[in-house]
This record gives C-alpha cells, structure tokens and sequence, in this order.
C-alpha cells in the first residue's frame, strides 16, 4: 500500500521510459545552451539623464536639529562653574579640596572648549 503511487493518471505514469530520457536530454542541452550564452547588455544613450532627472533637486534634510547635547554641555558647565566657586569661597588648605578642585577646573576647560569648536559634520 505505502508503495503504490498516489495518482495513477498522472502524466509521468503514462510515458514510456525512452521518451522521457529523450525529453530530459533536450531540456538539458536547452539549459546548457541558455546558461551559456553571453548577454549582450544594452544600455541607452539618454540613461545617465534620465536617471539624474529623477533625483530630487536638493538634498532633503535628514535629521532635525534638536540642542540637547548643547544644553547639556551649558547646564554642565555652569553647574562646574558654581562647584568651583563654592569651593573657592570655602578654602580650608586641605589637599583633597585641591584635588577636586584641579579636577573640576580641568572639566571646566575641556568642556568649555568642547563647547566652543564649530562641528561642521552635524549641519
């Protein structure tokens, strides 16, 4: 029972052996020809415009400037500021004060310069 066919009428069942080795062999030179052959690519003359054509006039703008590393960087930098003057204010002559201080003026400094340098790859 599990080795009789399903379908009897099908077309397979009805062909004789020779004729479908006879029909494989065609559709396999058919193939090797097809696979073979070389393209011969035509390219208009006008493509290069024609595409260019469709390309939109200006460059659209991708991102939207939002100012939240800006801010940040202000709120840091006043915020070093204040820590700096209250501790200056404040001085007891202890060399962990010194520390912090050296250190909240060195992040002072690189974000005050990070502030200030133009970065022309975010425009």
């Amino acid at each position: 029972m599990h080795d009789e066919p399903l379908n009897d009428l099908s077309p397979k069942a009805n062909r004789q052996p020779e004729l479908d080795l006879i029909l494989n062999q065609d559709l396999d030179q058919r193939l090797i020809r097809a696979l073979e052959a070389v393209p011969d690519p035509q390219i208009p003359a006008d493509f290069a415009a024609r595409v260019a054509r469709q390309l939109p006039a200006r460059r659209p703008v991708s991102l939207t400037a939002t100012h939240y590393g800006k801010n940040a960087m202000l709120l840091g930098i006043v915020s070093t500021l204040a820590v700096l003057l209250v501790l200056a204010l404040n001085t007891t002559g202890h060399a962990s004060f010194g520390l912090l201080e050296s250190i909240l003026l060195a992040e002072f400094i690189a974000l005050t310069i990070w502030f200030s340098v133009w970065r022309y790859g975010l425009r």
